[in-house]
């Protein structure tokens, strides 16, 4: 994990391999005469002034000083036009520099502010160095092991440096998770059975002081979580319920329920999927990878709230003990469900989490993560989370952070019409309600476990990875994104919920 550091410092004033120094779109001169001598400085106003280098977003040109100065290097690099400029493009440029660097075999940098200092501004600029170097490359036999990677990034501020740095510090922490929640939901299939996954959640319960419990198949038969046996009970791998447990609160706060899809390879069971793009089903459990890494982030913060998080953990398989179209279970909460598709497995497994979570835990809000729908993606494309639930307060306290995470959600509605399209002739409701708002009909099958608790459901089936319409941000390298984990844990930082 590459180290980042605040310093109050003048460039005059920095030793450095490398500077980066952005350039506002038509700006005319280059503004930082102090520390870079005459000539260099000269050449640089010349080519910013005579437009050869044009700053659009997210370019970049470096200039060697020849030991004019403390930098070895200056990179200029393109921010775009200047009344667009916001901490989503710092992010993103950030990101570009990186990995420039990083493509130049430089193993440390430094990053003159882009902008009048602000908590925000400092939080993109770190997120997108951090988030941009990461790799999954485990698998690489020859990977470049000698590789130079970067290992330090200092951030220059004209500024006193009370609290920044633990700004850093605090960013960097969420950073870790994001990249932990990429590593498990890159993890191929042979690699990430549920008992695997299970595993991995106990280890990082016991790094991080988490109280943890792994429900196994036997047993919840016994309870009565009959959705997630009926998924789960096709594959050789059982199934599995992660519980982790985070008390950051010394009063008896309700605590807050996250519920993750963790389905570790989806065939679509006896319902099969086609085979083009099947390998993407490895995804299919983001919404539980996520889930523990929001755990790992709320433990590692320290934050003053109690989670508790759910993890329903199957394998998705077709054979002859599979769960078939026509079977009717009967749920955790007493309802029962017509099996129509068994391609829509990931909301029976939800659905139960959320039961058995509400009627365990008695939590004050509800949210579960999910790759659910290819609906969504139909409807918001590949860069927007679709976000339906029960509480426009909730809601909109999500809006409001993902501002300043640039993270995308859009609410879809929850009319009642949408209940009638899963009622069911023989059952209380069915798993499928037809193509149309196929996103919305899942989030009211949902809606049928959450007992009238603020709720909400987060489909991020078109954001979990990267895939075809997917928008290039150089944060995002190809593969899991670990989306919505940096708004989420904000989220449960504001704790606006009573």
């Amino acid at each position: 994990m590459v180290q980042i550091i605040v310093e109050k410092a003048r460039i005059d004033q920095k030793q450095t391999p490398l500077l980066v120094v952005g350039v506002y779109e038509n700006e005319n001169d280059f503004l930082y005469s102090n520390g870079i001598e005459s000539i260099l400085y000269r050449t640089i106003k010349e080519i910013i002034s005579n437009k050869e280098f044009k700053a659009n977003l997210g370019t970049s040109l470096v200039l060697p000083t020849m030991d004019k100065g403390p930098m070895k290097k200056i990179m200029l690099l393109g921010l775009g036009k200047k009344d667009k400029f916001n901490n989503e493009i710092a992010r993103i440029v950030s990101a570009k520099a990186a990995v420039k660097v990083r493509e130049m075999g430089i193993s440390e940098f430094s990053i003159l502010i882009f902008s009048n200092l602000d908590d925000g501004l400092i939080e993109a600029i770190s997120e997108g160095v951090g988030l941009s170097l990461y790799s999954f490359n485990r698998y690489k036999t020859n990977d470049n092991k000698d590789e130079l990677k970067i290992n330090r990034v200092t951030i220059l501020i004209n500024a006193e440096m009370t609290s920044i740095q633990s700004i850093v510090d605090k960013t960097s922490l969420l950073v870790e998770a994001v990249n932990f929640a990429r590593d498990l939901s890159n993890l191929p299939p042979n690699d990430c059975s549920p008992s695997q996954l299970a595993n991995i959640a106990l280890s990082i319960a016991t790094e991080y002081g988490l109280k943890s419990r792994i429900v196994e198949r036997y047993e919840m038969e016994s309870m009565g979580l009959n959705g997630i046996v009926s998924v789960g009970k096709g594959s050789q791998y059982p199934p599995k319920l992660i519980i982790l447990e985070y008390h950051g609160s010394n009063d008896d706060k309700r605590p807050y329920l996250l519920v993750g899809k963790g389905v570790t390879f989806d065939t679509g069971g006896i319902s099969l999927k086609d085979s083009d793009k099947m390998d993407e089903m490895k995804f299919d459990k983001s919404g539980g990878c996520d889930v523990i890494a929001v755990m790992k982030a709320v433990a590692s913060l320290k934050l003053p709230v109690n989670v508790i998080g759910l993890i329903p953990s199957v394998e998705n398989m077709p054979s002859s003990t599979s769960y078939r179209p026509g079977d009717i279970i009967k749920m955790y909460n007493g309802k029962t469900v017509e099996v129509l598709n068994t391609d829509a497995e990931g909301r029976l497994i939800l659905a139960d989490a959320l039961a058995f979570g509400i009627s365990t835990y008695n939590p004050k809000a509800v949210i579960d993560l999910a790759t659910l729908t290819g609906a969504c993606i139909i409807a918001l494309g590949t860069n927007v989370a679709a976000v339906i639930g029960t509480n426009k307060k909730f809601i909109e306290e999500l809006h409001n952070i993902s501002e300043r995470t640039g993270e995308k959600f859009w609410e879809l509605p929850l009319y009642e019409e949408f209940s009638e399209q899963i009622k069911s002739y023989v059952a209380d409701i069915k798993n499928i309600g037809g193509r149309p708002g196929g996103a919305i009909t899942a989030a009211s099958f949902l809606s049928n476990f959450t007992n009238g608790l603020p709720w909400m459901h987060i489909d991020i089936a078109g954001t979990a990875w990267t895939q075809e319409g997917t928008y290039e941000r150089c944060y995002n390298p190809k593969g899991a994104t670990g989306f919505g984990i940096r708004t989420l844990v904000k989220l449960l930082m504001e704790d606006k919920i009573i």
